[in-house]
């Protein structure tokens, strides 16, 4: 007796798979990254999806795939992780069934695809032709010959150089760029072989080209926050950020993550330079013990006064109001009088001419060290 012949799936199966897999190659073909191609299969599908490297480190995830997900994954895949042809099935407690599947180019792993597979049969229908374009990925973006380094090297310095506002945005137009603000990232590698795998994997974490290695120090250009990518990838490095600025200044931005990379080294944590904001950024990397003793200093004089609560309060009002007398009687709810008052006994108390500059910025620095200011 002989088996059954297996199911052919319907005409309007083909059809949205067909469609579906459009929609992909066109993502790519416009140079959306392997994160846009995920969240396109997430929206065409519902189905959680996810790309680990082959070490199994997170490269990117759909909106709906569960960062609690990423680690365990990671585990699995760095002990025992599928061949080509092979899907493997992680079934673990607390975790949905989950399908891993390798991706190759020139028969050689380079990925792992991670999906909470649907009863949608376009969507299985489809797998194939996502893997096969997160392989196309690959060779767009990590297969880096030494050529290519070279001129990617030399893209990014030469946005570097070009200082006026129309020759920068044209030439990033040229290279397909159309984005008008960019934030710098400096990453520095443990070696320069590290180096070398932060390029290649760094340009498809963030999706960029512009990108360079001097040594073992990396930088690059992104569009967005760098931050949740690089956690989840796993990167231990320091690591400073930018702030995000147009093309003409992304010379800036590149100074300042590497600023704040220096810091980065010292605290062991990723740190983010805040662009107007100087003041925020020495109370992130000075010590706790330090500041706490700056504050009190300076401000001690006045909290232990009668009524040092509205003193702090009002001092710092009067200097977040360029001290206007009465923009902070109205942000206090009092008489300008009452302002005036205060100030004047601040000015006993401590013994300081409020109207220098170098006392105000004194005072400043200890109420946002004390955090006086957040609390107004």
């Amino acid at each position: 007796m002989s088996s059954p012949k297996p199911q052919r799936p319907d005409s309007s199966a083909l059809q949205r798979a067909l469609a579906l897999q459009i929609d992909l190659t066109t993502v790519v073909a416009r140079g959306g990254g392997t994160q846009r191609l995920l969240d396109s299969w997430r929206l065409e599908t519902g189905e959680p999806v996810a790309v680990f490297t082959r070490l199994g480190q997170p490269l990117g995830r759909s909106r709906n795939f569960s960062a609690e997900f990423l680690a365990p994954v990671g585990e699995a895949l760095k002990h025992e992780p599928p061949r080509i042809g092979e899907t493997q099935t992680l079934a673990e407690d607390g975790l949905p069934h989950l399908e891993l599947t390798p991706f190759a180019g020139n028969d050689i792993v380079r990925g792992f695809l991670v999906r909470n597979p649907s009863n949608d049969t376009s969507a299985q229908l489809a797998i194939p032709a996502l893997r096969s374009l997160l392989a196309l990925e690959y060779e767009r973006h990590w297969l880096l010959g030494d050529a290519t380094r070279r001129e990617r090297s030399h893209r990014m310095t030469r946005l570097v150089e070009l200082a006026d506002k129309g020759g920068a945005r044209a030439y990033l137009r040229s290279l397909g760029v159309t984005d008008s603000a960019l934030r710098g990232l400096a990453v520095e590698a443990k070696n320069d072989t590290h180096a070398e795998v932060l390029v290649d994997d760094l340009s498809v974490l963030l999706n960029t080209s512009l990108i360079r290695q001097q040594g073992k120090l990396v930088e690059c250009l992104t569009v967005d926050d760098p931050r949740r990518a690089l956690s989840e990838y796993g990167l231990s490095s320091a690591v400073g950020i930018g702030t995000l600025l147009a093309p003409e200044h992304v010379g800036r931005t590149l100074r300042q993550a590497k600023l704040a990379l220096e810091t980065s080294r010292r605290v062991d944590s990723p740190i983010e330079y805040l662009d107007g904001a100087a003041h925020e950024f020495l109370i992130r990397i000075a010590p706790p013990t330090y500041l706490e003793d700056f504050a009190a200093a300076a401000l001690a004089p006045i909290e232990h006064a009668r009524g040092g609560n509205d003193l702090v309060t009002t001092l710092s009002s009067w200097l977040s109001e360029r001290r206007s007398l009465e923009a902070t009687a109205l942000r206090l709810g009092v008489h300008r009088h009452t302002v005036r008052n205060r100030i004047q006994r601040i000015a006993q108390l401590t013994g300081h001419d409020l109207e220098s500059i170098d006392v105000q910025t004194e005072l400043w620095l200890a109420l946002k060290a004390k955090g006086a200011n957040d609390a107004t």
